[in-house]
């Protein structure tokens, strides 16, 4: 097998687990705090084995400048909890589509913040994306409580992106990913004691397999497909995302994408995939 051949197979691979998350955080039967506290408490370990394997245990601690390292954590947790709320409340469809505009928050941040050019690829993604958006719910009066919860976990995965852009400036992506979930953990804690959760052996055995399977493996598999793909097709390819989801959830849950949504998120994907290249 040859580099590329082995980087699209573990880069394809990374999204389809990353598509099924949606169907085991139903499965769970678990609020979406208390699922991405587990997520993280078990994807900690082998997130932190990877990170020692790679640059050496002392590395976790090396932690100065430390501010971008938390807000990327926190913003890590808002994240997953509003995104996990919006799939309970509006269909996986939906939630996925609407969550997948949250890279061009990150570039507009980036323009607004850091001085990157705004050109008119962004300006016809960022156009690209609302179309996107407004036709995944159905036109603008139909922004049910899901689709705003839906659109406030991309704002904050436009957030989370653009401060972990920041931490990456003095930090690995190895050690920022490791103190993301770490700090997730502390502060997903509190829904253990504010919300009513039933830890059966069955959703055990979810929850471990989305921390060990959805978190550490997938971010694993796309860590190591950047060694041999370049970072615009990886970009791209994750983009996949939406459409394994699409169709998992169709054969699982019998959620029909209806026509308006499959047209919304493929004008988010060509959005995604202008600014890209």
């Amino acid at each position: 097998m040859d580099r590329k051949t082995k980087g699209l197979i573990e880069m394809i691979t990374a999204t389809l687990i990353w598509g099924s998350i949606p169907i085991f955080s139903l499965l769970s039967h678990l609020s979406s705090g208390i699922f991405v506290f587990f997520r993280v408490l078990f994807a900690f370990p082998f997130i932190l084995y990877l990170l020692y394997k790679k640059e050496g245990l002392n590395s976790f601690f090396d932690i100065k400048p430390f501010k971008y390292l938390f807000l990327s954590g926190v913003f890590l947790s808002i994240n997953w909890v509003l995104f996990f709320l919006a799939i309970e409340i509006a269909g996986v469809n939906l939630a996925v589509i609407i969550y997948y505009s949250g890279p061009i928050f990150s570039i507009l941040l980036a323009v607004i913040f850091l001085k990157e050019p705004f050109n008119l690829k962004l300006l016809t993604s960022i156009i690209l994306v609302a179309i996107g958006v407004i036709f995944s719910v159905g036109g603008i009066e139909n922004f049910t409580k899901g689709a705003i919860l839906a659109l406030l976990a991309a704002i904050s995965y436009g957030l989370l992106g653009f401060f972990s852009k920041l931490a990456t400036i003095n930090h690995s992506s190895y050690k920022v990913t490791a103190w993301q979930i770490f700090i997730s953990i502390f502060l997903t804690a509190p829904f253990l004691y504010f919300s009513e959760f039933n830890l059966t052996p069955s959703i055990l055995f979810i929850v471990i397999i989305a921390g060990i399977i959805h978190t550490a493996l997938a971010l694993f598999l796309w860590y190591d497909s950047l060694n041999y793909i370049p970072l615009s097709l990886a970009g791209v390819l994750a983009y996949l995302d939406i459409f394994f989801a699409m169709i998992l959830s169709w054969i699982f849950l019998a959620e029909v994408p209806t026509i308006e949504q499959i047209v919304g998120s493929i004008l988010i994907v060509l959005a995604g995939v202008i600014v890209i290249f």
